[in-house]
């Protein structure tokens, strides 16, 4: 299954519960509706095949998990119409990159 942006291209793929980019270089994991990197820390939302920042989520950090192989890379595929609600959240895809991000105690 491809993970898309908000703006309908393709950008990612998940493999089980994994998230991968389009080069097979594993990036993180779906975790019910959150998404996480490796290290436990939160990304965003897992919403109609994207990662996006969601303002009512609830962050958790969650235990670290170990990193899974390398899969083959997928072509590019083909890009989604975005549609309005596609565009109703801001895309989180490019936080799975980044390093880790405090959350605030609640």
């Amino acid at each position: 299954m491809y993970v898309y942006g908000t703006g309908g291209d393709a950008v990612g793929f998940v493999f089980e519960s994994f998230i991968f980019d389009l080069d097979g270089a594993p990036l993180g994991r779906i975790v019910g509706p959150r998404v996480h990197r490796f290290d436990g820390s939160y990304v965003g939302e897992w919403y109609q095949q994207m990662v996006i920042e969601r303002p009512t989520a609830r962050p958790r950090f969650v235990h670290p998990a170990s990193r899974p192989a390398d899969r083959p890379a997928l072509p590019r595929g083909w890009q989604r119409r975005p549609t309005e609600e596609h565009r109703s959240y801001p895309d989180a895809f490019a936080r799975l990159y980044d390093g880790p991000e405090p959350i605030a105690a609640e």
